[in-house]
């Protein structure tokens, strides 16, 4: 009788969309008014036969009886669930046991969601839209052309129920190997998230200890982790110069500079990147994208580094890491980023000549030349004698002796001529653009402010989106979501 009336139904909402076809034809109607009366239509009849299908699993299956004394029927049960078509109410059987508690043999069959009543697919269209913007716009699209009323609080709900399973997803999942990979880097930086204030420090306790990473009242340091492998590519010195300061032209015989935006480097070497972000936990990164690594190198001869930008403490669990999963044998060094190199060298050479002078950006030029060529140490000794030499002002000293200082701290990091012979990455680049776009371009977007669990669970979700993984992210939930192994219950 049930299935009579939904057919019927189905058929009333085909005859409507007959009848719709048939006006449009005869009235005076823009195809956009079209379009969206029969996509109005298309869900309500798509809502009806939904309605068939799950009545008639429920009658082919004997309405999941079970047969096990184990298992108690405690009657039907409804409950609410949003397709993408609207909402359904779905009345199934209810049974409960000692090991599983309360459950519903028509879910696990159905895979209907745990712990929400959307739909995956609403799951996941909602979930890939909040990882990119607002909550309250992320729901927009989706109710402009379904009518289905999401809001902006239960978007959040969904990234943060999405974003719990991004851990065990990784951990079980982990980064396909790669037998033809020879060369890899990991990388690590960090990334202010701009952060709730406590309440008890709002109320009554302005000295309340902060959590690890933590600026008062501003933000928390997140550090993100990338792994990507990549393909040998030698440069020259002067290839990687003009990437960092531009091309020299030259008019009527005298030498016009011009400072062109600067180049992102090495980062075109880069493929299979895999990025995460983990909030005020920097060993926790480190060692997340050590490990990712290691499965990655399945090849004997695999080799790989890590260029930093020479962050606090960073080389030191650097290397810990790498000593702690046993990979020093294939390890060929921490790479200083080029690109802050550079800025420092700037910084000296203005701070020697002035911003106008000419002489800045020759001198530029030959202090790069002469780092690319693996001489740092007289780049050092050069700039010492510059200092002496030249009758500067305190904080034009301070400035030089700042690089100075970089230099001499970061050396080791600086043999710059065996990389680029190698044909290996020099720069950080890939990592501060991770940076950039994983966490600043969704975590600082204007007024934003998080809590710890609610930055976590958005950069979770968002690593998931960036990686293109989100297919297989959600099939894993769907998985995950299953109480019941239905092949073990006798219907």
């Amino acid at each position: 009788m049930e299935k009579r009336k939904v057919e019927d139904k189905i058929r009333e909402e085909i005859e409507k969309l007959l009848d719709l076809s048939d006006s449009y034809i005869g009235k005076d109607i823009g195809v956009h008014e079209m379009e969206s009366g029969i996509l109005a239509q298309l869900l309500k009849l798509g809502l009806a036969i939904l309605k068939v299908i799950i009545s008639q699993k429920l009658h082919q299956l004997g309405a999941y009886e079970v047969a096990d004394e184990f298992y108690k029927s405690t009657g039907k049960k409804p409950r609410k669930y949003l397709s993408l078509f609207g909402v359904l109410t779905i009345i199934r059987p209810s049974y409960w046991s000692e090991d599983l508690g309360e459950f519903h043999k028509l879910d696990e069959h159905l895979k209907l969601p745990k712990g929400s009543y959307w739909s995956y697919n609403i799951q996941n269209l909602v979930g890939i839209s909040s990882s990119e913007t607002d909550y309250r716009e992320s729901v927009g699209i989706m109710n402009a052309l379904l009518d289905l009323g999401l809001s902006g609080k239960s978007s959040e709900r969904n990234a943060e129920r999405l974003g719990e399973y991004v851990d065990e997803f990784y951990d079980l999942n982990s980064y396909q190997e790669e037998e033809d990979g020879q060369f890899f880097i990991a990388g690590f930086d960090g990334k202010g998230v701009p952060k709730i204030k406590p309440a008890l420090e709002l109320r009554d306790n302005p000295k309340e200890r902060l959590a690890r990473g933590e600026k008062k009242g501003i933000k928390q340091m997140a550090t993100v982790s990338v792994t990507s492998s990549f393909t040998p590519e030698k440069r020259t010195a002067e290839s990687i110069i003009t990437g960092l300061m531009g091309r020299e032209k030259t008019e009527n015989s005298q030498e016009h500079l011009k400072v062109l935006p600067k180049k992102k480097t090495d980062n075109k070497m880069h493929k299979n990147i895999h990025r995460r972000a983990f909030l005020a936990n920097q060993e926790k990164a480190i060692e997340y994208g050590i490990i990712d690594l290691k499965a990655r190198m399945t090849n004997p001869k695999s080799r790989f580094i890590v260029p930093i930008d020479a962050g606090i403490g960073l080389e030191d669990k650097v290397l810990a890491m790498i000593k702690k999963y046993k990979l020093k044998s294939k390890f060929d060094g921490i790479v200083l980023d080029i690109v802050h190199v550079s800025e420092y060298v700037w910084d000296a050479a203005t701070a020697i000549f002035g911003e106008k002078s000419k002489l800045r950006r020759v001198f530029v030029r030959e202090m790069l030349e002469d780092l690319l060529k693996g001489k740092t140490e007289e780049v050092i000794e050069y700039l010492k004698q510059n200092r002496d030499k030249t009758n500067l002002t305190s904080n034009r000293e301070k400035q030089v002796n700042k690089t100075i200082t970089y230099f001499t701290n970061h050396k080791h990091k600086m043999n710059y001529q065996w990389f680029l012979k190698k044909g290996y990455p020099i720069s950080s680049s890939i990592i501060e653009s991770t940076c950039k776009h994983l966490v600043k371009d969704r975590m600082e977007q204007s007024g934003m402010r998080w809590s710890s669990s609610g930055a976590q669970n958005m950069m979770d979700l968002r690593s998931v989106k960036i990686n293109n993984d989100m297919a297989e992210f959600i099939e894993f939930v769907i998985q995950k979501d299953r109480k019941v192994n239905l092949s073990k219950i006798a219907a």
